[in-house]
C-alpha cells in the first residue's frame, strides 16, 4: 500500500494539449487519456481564419503548434510539462485580432494572414505591436492592462487570481 501511495503521484493519467495555428492566431485543445480517450475539446477560431476561408479558400493553409502539453497525475497535479515554439503570433489573443480586424479592410486582412504565414519573426513581432498598440489607442479607457492583451489564451487553463487579503510587491 505504501508503494502505491509513493507511485501514484507520479504516474500521468492525462495530458491537456493547446495549440496555436501560426498562420491565423486560431486556437484549439483537448486533454488526452492514457487509455486512448480524448475529451475536452475546444476550439477559438480568429477571424482572419474566417476571412481566409470565406475569401481566399485555395490560398487557406494553416500550421498548428503545441503551445502546452501538460501531464497530470491522479490528483490533476502537474507531472510533465512540454510545448513547441510557437512564436510570436502566441503573444496575441484571438480577441485582440478580432478588435484590429473589426477595423480593418479586405486588403490589412490579407496582408495580416501573409506575414503570419511567411515565418518571418521580425516582421510577426513587429506586426504583433502594431497590432497591440492600434488596439489599445482605439480603446484608451480600457480597464484591461497591456500584460492581458499578450497573455495567452487557453480556456482549459482559468487564470489564477490572488488570494484575498494578499498584496502584490
Amino acid at each position: 500500500m505504501v508503494a502505491l501511495a509513493l507511485v501514484l503521484p507520479a504516474v500521468e493519467v492525462c495530458r491537456d494539449w493547446a495549440f496555436v495555428d501560426r498562420n491565423t492566431g486560431s486556437r484549439k485543445g483537448h486533454r488526452d487519456w492514457f487509455l486512448g480517450w480524448r475529451t475536452g475539446s475546444w476550439y477559438q477560431e480568429s477571424v482572419i481564419e474566417a476571412f481566409m476561408r470565406s475569401n481566399y479558400p485555395a490560398e487557406f493553409r494553416q500550421d498548428w503548434v503545441s503551445y502546452a502539453g501538460t501531464g497530470r497525475n491522479i490528483f490533476g497535479r502537474a507531472t510533465l510539462h512540454g510545448h513547441d515554439r510557437p512564436g510570436p503570433i502566441l503573444l496575441l489573443k484571438p480577441e485582440v485580432i478580432a478588435d484590429y480586424c473589426s477595423s480593418a479592410g479586405e486588403m490589412e486582412k490579407r496582408r495580416l494572414y501573409e506575414v503570419f504565414a511567411s515565418g518571418d519573426g521580425e516582421k510577426i513581432r513587429d506586426l504583433a505591436i502594431h497590432i497591440t498598440e492600434t488596439v489599445m489607442m482605439a480603446e484608451p479607457d480600457k480597464t484591461e492592462p497591456v500584460s492581458n492583451l499578450w497573455r495567452t489564451a487557453n480556456p482549459s487553463k482559468p487564470r489564477r487570481s490572488r488570494l484575498p487579503g494578499r498584496r502584490r510587491n
